[in-house]
Formats: C-alpha cells, sequence, structure tokens
C-alpha cells in the first residue's frame, strides 16, 4: 500500500468524508450541495488533481440515481466507436461505482463512452469485475470541442441493499484518458488497496425510498440449424428453449433455464494438447454458467463446468443474508449415445454453497455432487480467509470428498481429503507467499478438475512491483517462486522440485521486456526421474490502439510424455490485437514449436515397447474478427489452425462467422455458421493448400426474445 493511500486513510480517520444528501426531484439537480469535483490521479498513483475541470452531481428521480458528468476536454480527447455491450474499446471514458452494502465487499459498475454502448458489471472482493452481470441502466452522451457530458439513468430498484431508510450508501466516480492512459478517481480509491476499497467512498444518504421490482425477465428462444455436409434440417424440442431470470429479493437472484442453447457462442481457440500429461483445461464460455460463478467462491479443482456437456435443465440462485452470501447451482446433463455407446451420461450436477463473512474472517463452505442412478460423487469445499494483520492474510481449504466405487458396492465407497494452506504477506510493494498442500490417494472429485493425487506440495514466492517512475523506466517487477513435492506410489516416495523466475521492465517509449527461466525434476511414466529447464523473453507495446504487439521466443528441455525423455524444444508466439478504422477489432495468436526428437521411435514401457510417431515442428494459430457498424449489429468471425500431424491428418482448420442484431433492446436475432475440416493430403506445389474433408459444417439462425 503505497504512501498516498496511507496518507489518505489517516485523514480520513481524522477528519471523515461527510455524508452527501441525495436531493430527490423529477428535474436535474446541479447545486454546490450535490457537487463532487476533487479527482486525483490513481494510475500513475501520485494523486496529483485532474487538470481538466470534472465536475460530478447526483440526485434521485423516483427509483433511479442520476449522475451528471460534466468535463472538460482538449485535442488529446478520444472519443469511442460502435462496440458489442461490455467490450473494452480504447476510448476515454467515464465509470459509476455504487456500493449498497459495505460489509459484503462488492460495488455496482457502470460505464460511459462517448460512443454510447453499455458497460456493466459487478467488482468483486478480489478486484476482479464480473461483466456478465447486466443491468437496465441507460444514459446520454455528448461533446465538442472543449465538454463532454454524459447523464447516467441507474435503475436501483433491482438492486442488492438493506430495505431500511435512510439508505446509506457509497459512491466511487473514475476518469480515463486513453491518450495518456491515465486513471483518476473520487474520492482515492485504488484496488491495490484489496477490501479497503470498498470503504473508500463518496458515503452518500437517500431519504426516499426506493420501490422493490421483481425484474423478472422471461427469455424464450428458437433455433434452427442446417447441415451443410447432409443437406438436412430438423425441427424438434431441442430447437427451443426457455430462460427465465428474476430477483424476488432486493438480495436474492435466480435463473431458470430449460434446455439452454449455445450456439452463438465461439468454438474454443486451438492450443497446444500435444504434450499433455493430463486433459487440457478449457475455460468456460458458455454465459449461462459464467454469470454469477464466482458468488459460489469455489475452485475449479472442485466444480469445473465444462464437465457438464449438454444440459437440458439447469438453475442457479445467489444471494446474500446481512453478511452472509448463499448460492444454489443446479444442471441436469444430456445423454448422448453414438453407435450405440453412451458418449456422455445424463448425470446430475449440484452445488450448495454457504458463505459467512465477518470482520476479519469469511468462512467458505460448499457441496459439490455429482449423480446417477447407482453413482454418487459429494465433496464437501471449505475456504477459509483469515485476516491476521493489515498485511497478513491467512487462506486454509480443506476438501473431502465420498465416491461410490467402481464396482458399484453399496457397502463399499472410496473416501479422500485435499488439504491446502497459504500464508500471504504483502508488505509495500511486496507479495510473498508461503504454502502447504497434502492430496490423498482416494480423493475423487468428478465434478471438478483434479488429476494429480497421493502426494503433497509446498513452496514460496515471492512478488515485487516498483513504484511508478517518470525516467527512462516507468515499472520494474519480478516474481520468484521454488515449490517441491513428494509423490507416494506404493511403498516408494519421488521427490520433485520446480524454481521459476521472471523480470520485467516497462519503459517510457512503451515498450516492455519480460524475462523467464524455470528448471527443475519431473517424473515420466516408469518413475524415472528427469531434469528440465527453459528460459524465455518476450517483447510487447501497446501505446497504439491499431496494434498491441508480443513477440516472444522460447528454449528449453522438456519431459515429452509419450516418449518417456527429456528434448529440446524451441518456441516462437507473436501476438496481435487492436481495432482498426473504429469499427473492426481484431487479434491474432501464433506459436511455433520445434522438439529435437526423432520422428519416428521405438519406445519401450516396460512391459513391451512399441514403435512411436510423432510430428516434430508444428505451428498453431488463432485469427478473431469483430466488425460492428453500429450499437446494434455486429458481426464476428475466427479461425483457428494446427499442422501437428497425427494419424494421417496433416493439419485442422476450424472456422465460424456469427452476426448479432438487437433489433429491440434485449430482442435479438443471431446467425452464424461453423465448420470443422481436415487434411488428408500434403501441400505441394502444385497444390499448395492438399485435400481437406469436411469433419462438420452447420448453419444456424436463433430468435432470442426477452419478455
Amino acid at each position: 500500500m503505497n504512501r498516498c493511500y496511507l496518507l489518505f486513510s489517516l485523514l480520513l480517520i481524522v477528519f471523515p468524508l461527510s455524508a452527501i444528501d441525495i436531493p430527490f426531484s423529477d428535474q436535474a439537480v446541479m447545486t454546490d450541495t450535490n457537487l463532487i469535483g476533487d479527482f486525483v490521479r490513481i494510475d500513475p498513483d501520485d494523486s496529483q488533481a485532474e487538470t481538466l475541470a470534472t465536475k460530478v452531481w447526483v440526485w434521485q428521480e423516483e427509483g433511479k440515481l442520476m449522475v451528471h458528468f460534466s468535463c472538460a476536454i482538449n485535442e488529446n480527447f478520444m472519443p469511442g466507436y460502435p462496440a458489442s455491450r461490455d467490450s473494452e474499446i480504447q476510448a476515454d471514458y467515464l465509470r459509476v461505482q455504487l456500493v449498497t452494502l459495505p460489509d459484503a465487499n462488492f460495488a455496482y459498475l457502470f460505464g460511459a463512452y462517448s460512443s454510447g454502448h453499455l458497460v456493466d458489471g459487478i467488482r468483486k472482493d478480489d478486484m476482479s469485475v464480473d461483466y456478465q452481470w447486466d443491468s437496465d441502466y441507460d444514459y446520454e452522451s455528448s461533446y465538442n470541442d472543449s465538454l463532454w457530458t454524459v447523464t447516467f439513468s441507474i435503475p436501483l430498484g433491482s438492486l442488492r441493499f438493506k430495505q431500511e431508510l435512510p439508505y446509506n450508501w457509497g459512491l466511487i466516480f473514475t476518469r480515463f484518458h486513453q491518450s495518456t492512459k491515465e486513471y483518476y478517481s473520487s474520492p482515492y480509491a485504488n484496488t491495490d488497496s484489496k477490501l479497503e476499497y470498498f470503504k473508500a467512498v463518496h458515503p452518500i444518504v437517500l431519504h426516499e425510498k426506493v420501490k422493490r421490482e421483481l425484474d423478472m425477465k422471461i427469455k424464450p428462444y428458437f433455433v434452427k440449424s442446417y447441415d451443410l455436409i447432409n443437406k438436412t434440417d430438423s425441427f424438434d424440442p431441442d430447437m427451443m428453449g426457455l430462460d427465465i431470470a428474476l430477483n424476488p429479493g432486493q438480495q436474492t437472484k435466480m435463473k431458470f433455464s430449460f434446455n439452454p442453447d449455445f450456439s452463438d457462442v465461439p468454438p474454443d481457440n486451438a492450443q497446444d494438447v500435444y504434450n499433455n500429461d493430463i486433459p487440457t483445461m478449457y475455460s468456460e464460455n458458455r454465459f449461462f454458467f459464467v454469470e454469477d460463478l464466482d458468488a459460489f467462491g469455489l475452485r475449479e479443482s472442485v466444480f469445473y463446468s465444462r464437465n457438464i456437456n449438454k444440459p437440458s435443465f439447469a438453475y442457479k440462485a445467489t444471494g446474500n443474508v446481512g453478511t452472509t452470501r448463499w448460492g444454489i447451482l443446479g444442471a441436469k446433463d444430456e445423454k448422448v449415445v453414438e453407435d450405440g455407446e453412451v458418449q456422455n451420461n445424463d448425470d446430475y450436477f449440484q452445488v450448495l454453497s454457504l458463505i459467512p463473512s465477518y470482520s476479519i474472517f469469511t468462512m467458505g463452505n460448499a457441496l459439490i455432487s455429482r449423480m446417477n442412478k447407482g453413482y454418487y460423487n459429494h465433496a464437501y469445499f471449505g475456504n477459509y480467509d483469515l485476516k491476521l494483520g493489515k498485511e497478513l492474510m491467512l487462506n486454509t481449504e480443506v476438501t473431502g470428498s465420498i465416491k461410490s466405487n467402481d464396482e458399484g458396492e453399496e457397502d463399499k465407497v472410496l473416501k479422500g481429503y485435499q488439504l491446502f494452506s497459504e500464508l500471504n504477506f504483502s508488505p509495500g510493494n511486496f507479495d510473498n507467499y508461503i504454502y502447504y498442500q497434502k492430496v490423498s490417494k482416494d480423493i475423487f472429485l468428478d465434478a471438478g478438475y483434479l488429476y494429480y493425487k497421493d502426494r503433497q506440495t509446498y513452496g514460496i514466492s515471492m512478488d515485487w512491483n516498483s513504484n511508478p517512475g517518470y525516467g527512462f523506466i516507468k515499472k520494474k517487477r519480478s516474481f520468484l517462486s521454488l515449490d517441491f513435492s513428494d509423490w507416494y506410489i506404493g511403498d516408494n516416495t519421488y521427490n520433485e522440485y520446480s524454481w521459476y523466475g521472471n523480470f520485467g521492465i516497462d519503459l517510457k517509449s512503451g515498450f516492455n521486456y519480460s524475462f523467464n527461466s524455470n528448471f527443475g525434476t519431473v517424473h515420466d511414466d516408469l518413475w524415472e526421474k528427469h531434469h528440465y529447464y527453459g528460459v524465455s523473453s518476450s517483447i510487447s507495446r501497446s501505446e497504439e490502439n491499431w496494434a498491441h504487439i508480443t513477440l516472444g521466443m522460447s528454449y528449453g528441455d522438456e519431459l515429452v510424455y509419450v516418449l518417456n525423455d527429456t528434448y529440446g524444444k524451441f518456441g516462437l508466439v507473436a501476438n496481435a490485437s487492436g481495432n482498426i478504422a473504429k469499427m473492426y477489432s481484431y487479434s491474432f495468436d501464433w506459436q511455433y514449436i520445434d522438439f529435437s526428437y526423432p520422428k519416428d521411435n521405438i519406445v519401450d514401457y516396460g512391459d513391451g515397447s512399441a514403435n512411436v510417431k510423432l510430428d516434430d515442428r508444428y505451428s498453431i494459430c488463432n485469427v478473431r474478427l469483430n466488425y460492428n457498424p453500429n450499437l446494434k449489429l455486429c458481426f464476428t468471425g475466427g479461425i483457428s489452425y494446427t499442422n501437428y500431424a497425427l494419424y494421417g491428418v496433416y493439419s485442422d482448420v476450424q472456422f465460424y462467422g456469427n452476426m448479432r442484431y438487437e433489433f429491440k433492446r434485449d430482442h435479438f436475432i443471431y446467425a452464424g455458421i461453423k465448420s470443422s475440416q481436415s487434411q488428408d493430403e500434403k501441400s505441394t506445389y502444385s497444390d499448395p493448400l492438399g485435400h481437406f474433408i469436411k469433419n462438420s459444417a452447420t448453419a444456424y439462425m436463433k430468435l432470442a426474445l426477452t419478455l
């Protein structure tokens, strides 16, 4: 926590901010009594006053909070451009954060750009923002050569707050200058202060009662798809669904989804999955599971929603009772049978969460279940945070599981546990951790993502970030970690260690440099120990709106699991993203890998040898493009490519294109196409594309309404 924040905190203790009585009127109220204008710079964090006059007035109009900004601008003002909801664009913006339950450590966030697109979400206690939360807020924006004005209209009836007059809430205002990358805040509120952030607010008092709104939204949808390969379409109940979202109380949210549809969700990016010892983890991108999932306080090890393949029915509810959060989630998966074999069981998933929070102690509790006829796997997950001091935090996680055994005998079950404890000490610019973890052999978390069992690990790490500078070097940072692991296999114990280090600098010119190194030991499938190492370096620049570029190179020795040995690995990466001509945005990711192992190998697996063929040189590429001609219409497209040769396939390509048209607020028409193809004949000089076969190709149209 920097000196500026310490000084500001002391001033708050001695001279606390007086609460602002919010006037009630159906007309704009802009007087000195409800005026706020003390904006100071928080990034770079020097608390310098904003030189461009920024004034804010707040008043209540029936069930809405009205916030009017008047902002002086100059030739550096960067106006916005059309974008999809909750999209961050390269432009100046304003932000309002409203704290309605200070003890719950969260804030509602509402943003405004000159282009008019909506950005809202919930800032969580770890300072991240959940943009999946959407409200019915709106704003009006206009600007000329010298002044930018914005008037927010924020509905209050559907927010969470105690229904006791007067309402004692808090506000944080932010102004961002894109040209200089400067953030100004009123009052001074820096996310580095962690939970104290939600106390650094302008206290406000509302005396007029806000009528509670049920805020019920019914969203039916209809999807029509067409198989472009078999030239067939279909109409069946799977093509229709219904979402119901409601807030029955000020602090309760519920959502029910019957046959939820994810046809408009982009496919996963291609990844390097060719040398993994466990299945690849893909981030969740389905809206139902992403929204509010963090409210349950879970880890992906205990609940990984991608285990739910195609839910036929799903529901969830979250809420607060005082300082206690609670959550319920359930989903019934759909049974999938292909060629007489079950590819996916119709399991039922359930999560029950209860998280009471006190001044220095938060006790997260969750029950996670995956069940079916003759089968069950239940787990308890406890996540306990204890604040031992201003800079000292203890986190402990306890997991216990019980599962019916593979033989299905009712009188025999498998029981296991997992223990994790971490001590965090963060004085000044340092963030230090020491941790210990123990995982038993018989723990099963079939609703989660846990594959490393029967071992203990312990380690330390140190993270350091310098104060911002104003010379040639703007900022320096470093990270070091050392970990040890003990595996218990039969009567034997196998030890491993790993070391990782990072050093980076940010330059005034806009370039950022980073250097990484790691080394350690690892065991193969025969439990033979191998040494590995790796070094990498990258350079990036993000000053230009049209191109945020990162280039990197790596080299080292890595264990190749299928060969049970280490080989040299050389890699290149290139990433770029940005905005072109305001209405276009893009991202490009390319990765090149070159191993030193031979393509043909004879491998001894202990009980016999086998001939193994591996591709030693391949690339992975993902390209995404968005086009927003206006706020209502959006086109997105993408291509993923990998040329790792495997089983007679020399490359894989998948592409998609989606259109989204909001013909009325929260009324959408979607249309798109998805295709996956494999190259079965190599490229030649006379035929540079080779030959591709279509694995799948589908076109769809979706109508989704809000009633």
